[in-house]
């Protein structure tokens, strides 16, 4: 069996799954008036998968135990993961799900469910998942503000835009060194800045804020080169 080994980072996969897209929740009211978020189950699978791999081989979900309490229906689950750092195997806290067992029709009679069971699973399910941080910002009341949300937007936006990519952004600033290069004024750095890597600098920082300040810094450090020579010539 692997050895353990540390992880450089604890919060590495809480931070990776916990900004929630906001096209995957839609607000409900329960009885009583309390008013939440729900988040969308076929979401929280896709970023799962996209983070560990397909269900089954990356990560999994395994039932501990049911019980039939007062015509609702409690499973017990608990999700695996592989560490993506170590490959061990990792499991979360065992939680209930729970769903009625009957479905009450708008003329008062009742009628089984029969996804009561698929629908309890679900909710413990989500409830594990939580425990890595998946679509934290919603539990955590985050996306009570509508700022956070307009945020959140942004985030998932620049996510799934091609040119935002690891590869994308790489060869970006690639290119960006090559252009610097042949700038010899502040005129032409700034004529740099505004042919559209300013907008595509914004759009990299909702999902990369490390890229977006190593390629700020380049254009800093260049215009202070340019000053500096600048400054040389004035005083030969």
């Amino acid at each position: 069996m692997a050895k353990s080994t540390p992880q450089s980072d604890p919060m590495a996969i809480w931070d990776s799954l916990k900004r929630t897209d906001p096209k995957a929740t839609k607000p409900f009211t329960r009885a009583g008036g309390f008013r939440g978020t729900q988040i969308d189950p076929a979401w929280r699978l896709q970023i799962m998968t996209e983070t560990f791999g397909p269900v089954g081989r990356g990560w999994g979900y395994e039932q501990l135990e049911w019980t039939v309490v007062e015509r609702m229906i409690f499973i017990c689950v608990r999700v695996w993961y592989l560490d993506p750092e170590t490959g061990e195997k990792c499991w979360t806290g065992p939680q209930w799900g729970g769903t009625e067992i009957v479905r009450r029709n708008r003329d008062g009679t009742e009628r089984p469910d029969d996804e009561c069971f698929k629908m309890s699973i679900t909710d413990a399910v989500g409830k594990c998942l939580l425990q890595l941080g998946l679509a934290a910002d919603v539990y955590l009341g985050q996306f009570d503000d509508s700022k956070y949300r307009e945020e959140a937007e942004l985030y998932w936006n620049a996510r799934s835009n091609p040119e935002t990519q690891p590869a994308a952004v790489e060869a970006f600033e690639k290119e960006l060194r090559r252009k610097l290069e042949d700038v010899v004024d502040l005129d032409g750095l700034d004529a740099l800045w505004r042919s559209g890597v300013a907008a595509r600098v914004r759009e990299i920082g909702h999902v990369d804020r490390a890229a977006q300040q190593r390629i700020t810094t380049l254009f800093s450090r260049r215009k202070a080169e340019i000053l500096d020579a600048e400054g040389a010539q004035e005083a030969a």
